[in-house]
């Protein structure tokens, strides 16, 4: 998710008839990309004014679309994918946004049945990076219509400022986010299967680096999924999902790099079923992770974390949230966050900002 810029108003609330799957900020824009009921997929707010719906590059509404990110006004990609019935099979789609308007641009799909797209980010207009999956099953050929994750090979596609190209890929298992470092420098994680038997059947983290036109894995601490990651430089990178470690029951899963190696973070306790689905670092000291919490015996609801610098620390979620499941976060150094999911078919808001002075709970 983009962190750069100035946003001069925070954007409005959003309410159920939108879902926000992917959030990104420029400027004074928000950008959100996700799904309603008619053919808009991505929705924008500029300078504090309503949310304005926008169907995606065709208008049909085929595609889905999953991860959206803006460099400038005039620079803003969104991803995912789209279904073709006639043949059963998933197909790459990524639109671009120009002084134009929005396009729809070529793609390539490096399997036969599923590519899947779901998470994009930039370094500049002729450097861009998405993530997501492939695999040679069929969509809903398996009973719960997912084949297992030993099934997926990650896919990579690269943007040369021409062209969007499949690049070399980090191995076996699903891509669920990437975020720029450097030029041509990205880091991506995900999930992937045990090389042997984990307990309790738990997955594995993916974590990978993106760097001399190749991937170098790292060996991340624990069992468990990422969903999400972000950083503010080389040195500052924070990775988030949920933690499967049998010992502990399925709590947030954070990682932290500090340059060196990847370590576990300690979250603030929440009883019951919580994980994280996206970070974003306006600065090193102001670090925003969202998600769900499911407490025990409970009903479900949004899970907002953030870090000073020092500890994190769980943020009380406006009154108006409901029942929501946050998927996305973006913000800015001082000025807070903006965070986005689906929420019940209620009036119930599925879109907020945030700020760190609500913060209520423990730390570390």
């Amino acid at each position: 998710m983009s962190a750069s810029g100035h946003i001069a108003f925070p954007p409005p609330s959003l309410r159920g008839s939108f879902s926000v799957y992917a959030l990104s900020s420029v400027a004074d824009d928000v950008w959100a990309a996700g799904r309603a009921a008619g053919p808009e997929r991505i929705v924008r707010s500029s300078r504090g004014e309503p949310w304005q719906l926008v169907p995606d590059s065709d208008g049909s509404g085929s595609a889905q679309l999953y991860g959206v990110h803006a460099t400038a006004s005039d620079d803003v990609w969104a991803v995912g994918y789209e279904h073709v019935g006639s043949s059963n099979a998933d197909r790459t789609h990524i639109a671009h946004r120009d002084a134009s308007g929005w396009q729809r641009v070529a793609s390539p799909n490096v399997a036969h049945n599923s590519n899947r797209l779901v998470a994009v980010d930039a370094w500049g207009p002729d450097d861009a990076c998405a993530v997501g999956a492939s695999t040679a099953y069929p969509p809903s050929s398996t009973p719960l219509g997912l084949p297992p994750v030993a099934a997926w090979d990650t896919l990579v596609l690269r943007w040369d400022g021409a062209h969007w190209a499949a690049a070399a890929n980090p191995g076996r298992g699903l891509l669920a986010d990437a975020c720029a470092i450097d030029a041509e420098t990205y880091w991506a994680v995900g999930t992937a299967a045990p090389a042997r038997p984990a307990r309790g059947g738990a997955l594995v983290p993916l974590v990978a680096l993106y760097a001399d036109g190749s991937w170098h894995q790292a060996e991340p601490p624990g069992e468990g999924t990422l969903f999400g990651v972000a950083a503010t430089g080389p040195d500052d990178v924070w990775a988030v999902g949920q933690d499967q470690d049998p010992a502990r029951l399925g709590g947030p899963l954070i990682l932290h790099y500090d340059g060196h190696e990847w370590a576990a973070i300690d979250a603030p306790a929440a009883t019951g079923q919580a994980w994280l689905n996206d970070v974003v670092c306006a600065a090193r000291d102001d670090v925003w992770a969202v998600g769900a919490h499911q407490p025990t015996g409970g009903g479900i609801g949004p899970l907002i974390l953030h870090f000073d610098g020092s500890s994190w620390a769980r943020v009380e979620p406006p009154p108006t949230a409901g029942a929501s499941v946050l998927l996305a976060v973006t913000a800015r150094a001082g000025q807070g966050a903006w965070a986005g999911g689906f929420a019940s078919p209620t009036l119930d808001d599925n879109g907020y900002a945030l700020s760190p002075a609500t913060s209520a709970g423990g730390g570390r």
